[in-house]
């Protein structure tokens, strides 16, 4: 089972038809979609195989919302409450591009986790995001270690630039190599900020940090690299509509991670995984929101 622990919100997501006009009406379409990147992920994977999330939301209605609407992607909901359910507010441009105001409420009162939810997890799935309030980043930590005791595997998305500055950059470089990732994430700008990879190839610090880098970079190829060494370098076939880059890198990582555990090989075909892990990012480009075009949240 794939397992995946941490932020859950709502996303009240504008897209807007039109320049913003200030201080008056703009043309706008709205919709209310699940958020939060660790649950992007697990409801992009909960379709493609068994899943978990793990988490923390209010004891509200929007908590209720996102706990029915994960459920409804095959996704086995473990879930805390406490505080109130997260929200984060996300304005896409015509061009695609989001401004996001985040709220992060409950998600970042996760406290220690119920050992049984990891006993059964192949891979555990944890975002940067997670770390940036207690106890959050404590117990997600914790459960990633215990699962890594026991055997399983991390996959690590280092989820912004704006996480490093906020954890430090060497403490969050020595957070990734104390928790031995087995695969790591990261976009272009996040890649570069960590010294894990440049334009040229592997950076100084992956060897330190160990694992396999799925160095994303947009319309450019994705690079899988380990060590010192590019293993590939995956083409990336454009998409046909973009509407909103709203959890294409959760999409990616659902894809990927999916596809992994989906083998019956000792070792993965990272090149046919990373292929998976476009295809559904391009797919969830094309809809409003981390959406594949029919999970819109509406409450029971």
């Amino acid at each position: 089972m794939l397992g995946v622990i941490g932020d859950v919100v709502q996303d009240i997501v504008v897209w807007t038809e039109e320049e913003v006009r200030h201080a008056t009406d703009t043309k706008s379409q709205i919709s209310m979609t699940r958020g939060g990147s660790a649950a992007n992920v697990a409801a992009f994977a909960g379709r493609r195989h068994p899943t978990r999330f793990i988490g923390c939301v209010g004891n509200d209605i929007g908590g209720h919302v996102v706990e029915q609407e994960l459920a409804s992607h095959g996704v086995d909901v473990r879930l805390q409450r406490r505080g109130d359910t997260g929200m984060i507010v996300v304005i896409i441009d015509r061009a695609g591009e989001r401004d996001m105001f985040p709220s992060r409420g409950a998600s970042g009162l996760l406290g220690p986790v119920d050992q049984r939810w990891l006993q059964d997890l192949r891979i555990l799935h944890i975002t940067g995001y997670s770390l940036q309030d207690e106890p959050a980043a404590s117990s997600v930590i914790a459960a990633a270690r215990t699962v890594k005791s026991a055997g399983g595997k991390i996959s690590f998305d280092v989820s912004s630039t704006g996480m490093i500055d906020l954890y430090g950059l060497e403490a969050f470089v020595d957070l990734m190599a104390d928790l031995e990732p087995d695969y790591i994430s990261a976009n272009q700008a996040e890649s570069a900020m960590l010294s894990l990879a440049d334009e040229h190839g592997p950076g100084p610090r992956l060897e330190h940090v160990g694992g396999v880098l799925l160095a994303r970079a947009g319309k450019k190829p994705t690079r899988i690299m380990r060590g010192r060494d590019v293993l590939a370098a995956v083409p990336v076939q454009p998409a046909e509509v973009v509407r909103d880059l709203t959890g294409a890198g959760d999409a990616f990582n659902a894809g990927f991670l999916t596809a992994i555990l989906g083998e019956t090989s000792p070792e993965p075909d990272l090149v046919a995984a990373v292929e998976a892990a476009h295809a559904l990012a391009r797919r969830v480009l094309a809809h409003a929101g981390a959406s594949e075009g029919d999970d819109t949240l509406s409450p029971d």
